[in-house]
């Protein structure tokens, strides 16, 4: 019985992959290749993208990406489906690469397919590059599931109130709200 071998890139390769209409990321080398998502998922990213700029206007905190690569670890590259990042932390951006840290508020939005072992590495890494709170969003359950930096764990649903009020004081959405 022969053993497969995994075929290894870098981050300079990574960053000249040809656009083919798929979403990448890279997970400790290894290229992961995400087909464009459903029609659900753009749904509740519009959302979030929509209820977190609000918020991130109205207090002058920061800004809401989508999509964005985040280099996590010297051989991962993760591309959150929506983020927010501090306003303080701006001067660490540079144009034309990934973040070099992870984003204070990731949101993943679950497809049909999404491994769970690799979504927990995926939550693992944010909280250990910096990000303040995950919320993995349950387009099928219609629920949220939130970890903080701090261990804390939480779900909501229905008409429980989402919030980060160390990101973003004074802001909260029932989460029905985010999967109309």
């Amino acid at each position: 019985m022969s053993v497969g071998t995994r075929t290894l890139m870098t981050v300079a390769e990574f960053q000249k992959l040809p656009d083919d209409g798929n979403l990448h990321e890279l997970d400790e080398g290894e290229l992961i290749v995400m087909p464009p998502p459903g029609w659900m998922h753009g749904i509740v990213q519009g959302a979030v993208v929509e209820a977190l700029r609000q918020a991130a206007r109205q207090t002058r905190s920061g800004m809401v990406v989508t999509e964005c690569g985040f280099r996590l670890a010297p051989d991962v590259v993760q591309a959150p489906d929506v983020a927010y990042i501090r306003k303080e932390r701006r001067n660490e951006m540079v144009p034309g690469r990934y973040c070099e840290f992870g984003p204070d508020l990731a949101v993943e939005i679950l497809s049909p397919d999404d491994n769970a072992a690799r979504l927990q590495r995926k939550i693992a890494r944010y909280l250990a590059a910096g990000t303040s709170i995950v919320w993995v969003m349950d387009p099928e359950t219609v629920t949220v599931a939130i970890y903080h930096k701090a261990g804390a764990f939480r779900t909501l649903a229905g008409d429980d109130l989402i919030d980060a009020p160390e990101l973003l004081p004074g802001f909260s959405v029932p989460v029905r709200e985010l999967f109309e």
